[in-house]
């Protein structure tokens, strides 16, 4: 079983193959991951980039335009680049190695998030016997969000063996388009920030515009953000975990669902629950119609999870979504 389940992690922590630079909390361990947190170390920087051979505090100091002090509420401006120190760091044994994606809330407020290692080859892949800090790569993409210390972004996941893709099952995921309903919201351009601590707080038409079809499509616009759900009901069991594979770009010209993982128990109830979908257009316009395919879902064995699976019981923010917005709108 690929998948490391809560109590893994858990037994990861007390072994001190996953510490901090604060106590990590019980609130961080969700049912196949871990919430990764912010430090107060963040550097607003020229570029993004992969290190490779080249030590992180080198590029820092060849990118970095100003240091920022994360121990208070800060502003990080859309459309620009910080790069932010994380509190957890790892020291992973030899069959152990970890993934990163960004949480549910980030995607759906359009946060481009990417997590970099020392020595690191590509973006949010952490490799076995990986010793060491973590950073994390910040883009606002359709708002400016206040943040500061100790604040969630990404979360992790950690797997077992060198067979990391054995799959057992996978199904396809479309797009619901219903007319004369409300079938997506499309983010603002001009808006004020939003700070990520402040929930169930902000009026969503100050932020979005809903769109209501005459049919059963729509066309996306370049540079747009949407945020659109599954025509499919997702049912995710306690002894599976799940993570939504967008197809290659012959399938579309956009980017879809930033986060992409699914923790057991998620929609685990008699009809199930849709996917939400965050989609942005390339380069160009992009006709999408209902029923259209964005993805695959794939699943992957646990160890069943007998009490704390995703759902009501640990206040996963998301359990009964259908179309909605990030937690942070009333």
């Amino acid at each position: 079983m690929p998948y490391l389940n809560r109590e893994d992690i858990l037994t990861l922590i007390k072994n001190k193959k996953i510490y901090s630079n604060k106590i990590i909390n019980k609130n961080q361990i969700q049912p196949a991951s871990l919430d990764l947190t912010l430090s107060d170390k963040c550097y607003r920087i020229k570029a993004s980039f992969i290190p490779n051979n080249i030590k992180i505090s080198k590029v820092i100091d060849e990118l970095s335009l100003t240091k920022i002090d994360l121990s208070k509420n800060t502003l990080l401006e859309k459309n620009c680049i910080y790069l932010c120190e994380l509190n957890e760091k790892l020291d992973l044994p030899k069959d152990i190695m970890g993934k990163s994606n960004p949480k549910s809330t980030t995607g759906r407020l359009d946060i481009f998030t990417r997590v970099i290692t020392e020595n690191g080859r590509e973006y949010d892949l952490i490799n076995y016997k990986y010793k060491g800090k973590l950073y994390l790569e910040i883009i606002p993409q359709s708002f400016s969000i206040i943040i500061k210390k100790n604040t969630s972004l990404n979360q992790i996941r950690f797997f077992k063996g060198s067979n990391i893709e054995n799959k057992i099952k996978q199904i396809n995921i479309s797009v619901s388009i219903n007319k004369k309903q409300i079938t997506a919201y499309k983010a603002k351009k001009i808006t004020s920030a939003i700070d990520l601590n402040k929930i169930n707080f902000y009026r969503s038409d100050k932020y979005w515009e809903k769109i209501i079809t005459k049919d059963n499509y729509f066309i996306i616009e370049r540079n747009e953000f949407y945020i659109l759900r599954s025509k499919e009901s997702i049912i995710v069991k306690n002894d599976q975990a799940a993570e939504l594979e967008p197809f290659k770009d012959s399938f579309g010209n956009f980017r879809v669902h930033y986060a992409g993982f699914f923790d057991p128990g998620f929609g685990n109830n008699k009809s199930g629950t849709p996917a939400v979908l965050e989609l942005r257009a390339y380069d160009t316009p992009f006709i999408i119609r209902d029923g259209q395919l964005v993805g695959q879902l794939n699943y992957y064995k646990i160890d069943e999870l007998k009490k704390k699976s995703y759902g009501v019981t640990i206040k996963s923010n998301y359990f009964n979504q259908n179309l909605k917005l990030a937690k942070q709108f009333k």
